[in-house]
């Protein structure tokens, strides 16, 4: 595993119990993958964030010397630098990964949303910002408008902008900082209802599962890090993300997020995020094992179709959702789709607890005290409108 995070815990779980030796790349000690009991060894390599260059050669390193038999990596950096280094990784292991080619477009909001918008899938209209299509933004979207990376994670960089007068002072900045560009029609956040749809393919592009989470709470509240999860039957989504993963002829794992706008009643798609997410443990808890896909689509075997999941599955961050509680008011508390007091239950679980593995539940906790404790982590949330 390249991954010690939230998302590696039941991927560690699930292939421990299956019997595979099971090692795991970590930044620090004091993350969730490093306290894991199914973890038979546990490197301290860079972090990915700070310094890919330096993961990379680790990793060329690591797999030329003792050549693995598969390397599963399932968030964002670490991806990229597998799908950069994939020629050169797959003369010594097997990896999960897509080309470079295939990510980009997938991690491209411009690209994602041009291929729904001429394949009727809905999603916000958007423009890429360049001076032709600027011009083009401002006569036909109305205000607000949204302005977002185009590459990015969570939501990082994103913009409500009331005025065009205001989108043109904002854009020199927000592209200094983040790169290119995207402007997107806004989508009325009554009720806040999100899902995400988390979708696997196989070697031939065809969508072979396709599992929808409803997204009812957040932590800042008004939009950041999803702090519970719960599975839905969602026909409509399942469709949209099969037309569109199979459309640009996607391989392996894919979360697709949505949001319902209010106005017509229908989930429109906001992005593909080209790996697994965070709160993936909800998936293995509804009868997904999506690390044992990642082992068969890793070794050529064949996928079965996964026509069916358990519904009413009800993950939680608990950190992140105390959180949540704090400091949403009395309104949002109440009118919040699901029960926030539901702690137990058979159908209750926790990204970083479990009562098998306890122990990443404490160095999740550690590493979030040491996170948060820095005022300028709180500014940062808080000032996203918590």
């Amino acid at each position: 595993m390249l991954d010690s995070g939230r998302q590696a815990l039941p991927f560690m779980r699930s292939l421990g119990r299956a019997g595979h030796h099971v090692t795991v790349a970590c930044a620090k000690r004091l993350s969730v993958g490093y306290f894991c009991r199914y973890a038979n060894k546990r490197l301290l390599w860079p972090n990915y964030f700070d310094d890919p260059d330096g993961f990379a050669a680790k990793l060329l390193e690591y797999v030329r010397r003792e050549k693995p038999d598969v390397t599963i990596s399932v968030g964002d950096i670490s991806v990229g630098i597998v799908a950069d280094n994939r020629a050169e990784l797959a003369k010594y292991t097997r990896v999960t990964a897509p080309n470079r080619k295939l990510l980009d477009m997938a991690a491209d909001k411009v690209q994602t949303m041009l291929f729904c918008m001429d394949n009727d899938i809905p999603c916000p209209k958007t423009f890429a910002v360049d001076k032709e299509n600027l011009e083009a933004a401002i006569s036909e979207l109305e205000f607000p408008v949204m302005v977002k990376p185009r590459r990015g994670i969570g939501a990082l960089g994103l913009r409500r902008v009331e005025t065009s007068d205001e989108l043109c002072g904002l854009l020199k900045n927000l592209e200094a900082e983040y790169g290119d560009l995207l402007i997107q029609e806004f989508i009325p956040q009554d009720g806040g209802t999100q899902f995400q749809a988390e979708a696997f393919c196989d070697a031939d592009g065809k969508m072979i599962v396709c599992m929808v989470i409803l997204k009812p709470r957040f932590f800042p509240v008004t939009g950041g890090t999803s702090t519970a999860n719960v599975t839905i039957d969602r026909p409509d989504i399942q469709e949209y993300v099969r037309r569109l993963l199979e459309g640009i002829g996607w391989k392996g794992a894919a979360d697709v997020d949505f949001i319902l706008d209010p106005r017509d009643n229908v989930p429109k798609v906001l992005e593909i995020n080209p790996r697994v997410t965070a709160g993936i443990k909800i998936g293995f808890k509804a009868g997904i094992d999506y690390a044992d896909l990642h082992m068969k689509f890793a070794l050529g075997q064949p996928l079965a179709t996964i026509d069916s999941y358990k519904l009413g599955v009800y993950s939680r961050n608990l950190i992140m959702d105390i959180l949540w509680f704090i400091f949403a008011d009395r309104k949002t508390r109440k009118s919040n789709p699901v029960n926030f007091f539901k702690f137990f239950g058979k159908d209750v679980c926790y990204q970083t607890f479990g009562w098998d593995d306890p122990l990443p539940f404490l160095g999740f906790f550690l590493g979030m005290a040491r996170k948060y404790a820095s005022p300028s982590v709180w500014r940062a949330k808080l000032g996203k409108g918590a």
